[in-house]
């Protein structure tokens, strides 16, 4: 099933497609209004002027009916589902403890950290992540606690979608898809890679398979809250601004991976 998965998500990259850069000339979807035409990218009161070269490239959205539709789906479920759900939780474990479990599931990710460092040449970082698993591991009592921080020992992030971007495979086409939000062609085979590298993926049932994960989910909600309400304040279509805002995060993602260690 996992080999299938992954097959499954690089048929899907491969697609021609994806590779396109927008619509043909003159081509526009049925709702598009002229804002979504001329694309604006959404603006982060909290970012550099200095804004990735990638980031300044034309966005793809050829599939923004459906896509919009996801988002619809996204944002009622947010309001409907998640966030009732999200502040129930937060009443039965204390933030404390809820960061600890963000904090031992960020560990039990090393290896998609490990392999994409290992991938994109950078043996240090590799290294470095190697050294924080040990420490947080033990000394931080199986991740729960994040001592490495302490120690001065730097996070080194790195995913498939990021070592692709390494490599200069373009983003592609852009998704918005149910329960994941916002993606792209090269971040879904991203996706794909990585949940092959994940541990829960080799522990037998679908109750840990599925459960864990949307645990991991649900914790990371309630540590959230209300950051989806001020932006969506913030914009006059979110979906434009969650698009431009994925697109900017990813390419800046990929220049810092560029950079020397």
């Amino acid at each position: 099933m996992k080999l299938l998965s992954l097959a499954v998500g690089w048929l899907l990259f491969a697609w021609p497609a994806w590779g396109a850069q927008g619509p043909p000339t003159g081509a526009s979807t049925p709702d598009a209004s002229p804002a979504d035409q001329e694309e604006k990218p959404f603006r982060d009161p909290f970012a550099s002027d200095n804004t990735p070269a990638q980031a300044k490239a034309k966005i793809s959205d050829p599939l923004e009916p459906m896509n919009r539709a996801f988002f619809r789906f996204n944002d009622k479920f947010y309001f409907w589902v998640l966030k009732p759900a999200a502040k129930g939780y937060t009443h039965v474990l204390p933030q404390p403890a809820r960061v600890s479990v963000a904090s031992f599931s960020a560990n039990i990710k090393y290896p998609v950290r490990l392999v994409n460092n290992l991938l994109e040449g950078k043996f240090k970082s590799a290294g470095l992540e190697t050294v924080r698993f040990v420490v947080n591991s033990t000394v931080g009592v199986a991740g729960l606690f994040d001592p490495a921080a302490d120690w001065k020992l730097e996070a080194h992030p790195a995913d498939f979608d990021q070592t692709l971007g390494f490599y200069g495979v373009r983003p592609g086409i852009y998704f918005d898809w149910p329960l994941l939000g916002a993606s792209s062609a090269r971040g879904t085979a991203g996706l794909v890679a990585d949940a092959v590298l994940s541990p829960w993926d080799y522990i037998d049932g679908l109750g840990v398979e599925l459960g864990v994960p949307a645990f991991d989910f649900l914790n990371t909600a309630s540590l959230r809250l209300g950051e989806y309400e001020s932006f969506k304040k913030a914009t006059l279509d979110p979906y434009v601004a969650m698009r431009s805002a994925y697109f900017d995060n990813r390419a800046a993602a990929v220049d810092k991976s560029r950079g020397k260690e």
